[in-house]
């Protein structure tokens, strides 16, 4: 299907106060948020990139080049100089001066969730609130209500009205259709500000077919709150291996590093846990290089995934340092000390993760 892609930037971000727009931020993997919101619609899915970002953060970030770096230049850009009625607003303007016709899909840039072939007809994309208890904020979130026959017959805003709520991917069969019920509906506006899913339930009145787009993995970041919840979850574990992971072995003293790895079993589920989190975990031990591949082995053994395991450093201590900003609030570095041999680690982490 010849569908275009866009991406509404032009929000203010009241939910993110004191930090960049919320679609210019950094994820801990390094991706930036609208980089991995446009990652979850599958690139065979559409065929143009539109994106529409504020004129003020045009001028101060350099936003047009910095979407051109991450889409290339096949990403047309909509430079808003005021605000606009909402989202549903936003859409229309940048339908209008980016000329979109036929087929397209808005994607926002505070949520991310696995790929998944797109209907060819209208759709939302919908995940069940009941798979996903880690959901914050639930009562300021939109849903969808679907019938028997499986299509989806109103969304609602702001009120638990079905199991279903919207992930902040939406479809709709043609552009022009879409100018003309935004104009009914915000001509009826009494409200203020206008939302995707008022369009939207405006052509289901008018017979437009709109299927429920079920999608995995979704990770909410609409607030800030919800950001740094993420950002914790996937920071980075420094951790000694002998002692902590391991039963202390020596180069001197028996248990030697020769000897079979005997697990702290505790610390281990622990760490396994925070690894299937999206934690990196990074190993740092006394164990000279000699010894990578026996310890690897080990490693491998209990479920554990090294980001890097760093062999031959000094049997000391061992200082942490990182910086911290609104995103990532002080403190960001924690410093853990924990008796060898010990079997508490996840006490002391627990506040954290």
């Amino acid at each position: 299907m010849d569908r275009t892609l866009l991406l509404p930037c032009a929000g203010k971000s009241a939910r993110y106060p004191g930090v960049r727009p919320k679609w210019m931020l950094t994820l801990p993997e390094g991706e930036l948020a609208l980089a991995r919101a446009a990652a979850s619609v599958p690139r065979n899915a559409y065929s143009r990139i539109v994106a529409a970002i504020r004129a003020e953060h045009a001028e101060r970030y350099d936003a047009v080049s910095l979407l051109k770096r991450i889409f290339g230049q096949v990403i047309d850009v909509v430079v808003l100089d005021r605000d606009t009625q909402g989202p549903a607003d936003t859409v229309a303007q940048m339908i209008r001066r980016a000329r979109v016709t036929g087929a397209f899909a808005i994607k926002d840039a505070d949520s991310f969730f696995g790929p998944a072939s797109l209907p060819d007809s209208g759709f939302v994309a919908l995940c069940d609130v009941r798979e996903n208890p880690q959901m914050s904020n639930v009562g300021a979130k939109s849903f969808a209500v679907v019938n028997e026959n499986g299509l989806v017959v109103e969304m609602i805003e702001k009120s638990l009205a079905s199991n279903y709520v919207s992930v902040g991917l939406y479809g709709f069969p043609d552009a022009a259709a879409y100018l003309d019920t935004f104009g009914a509906v915000a001509r009826a506006n009494e409200t203020g500000e206008i939302f995707v899913s008022q369009i939207m339930n405006r052509a289901i009145a008018g017979g437009v077919v709109i299927r429920p787009h079920l999608v995995s993995n979704f990770i909410d970041v609409g607030t800030l709150p919800d950001w740094r919840r993420y950002v914790r979850a996937r920071g980075s574990i420094v951790t000694d291996l002998d002692g902590v992971v391991f039963r202390n072995h020596s180069a001197y003293f028996a248990p030697f590093w020769d000897d079979e790895d005997i697990a702290i079993d505790e610390n281990v589920a622990a760490l396994r846990t925070w690894q299937e989190q999206g934690a990196q975990l990074i190993f740092m031990t006394a164990r000279p290089e000699a010894y990578r591949q026996k310890t690897e082995r080990a490693l491998k053994a209990l479920g554990l995934t090294p980001h890097a395991l760093i062999m031959g450093c000094n049997h000391g201590r061992r200082f942490l340092v990182n910086d911290h900003a609104a995103t990532n609030p002080f403190p960001s570095a924690v410093a853990v000390s924990v008796e060898r041999n010990s079997a508490n680690l996840a006490d002391y982490l627990k506040d954290w993760l």
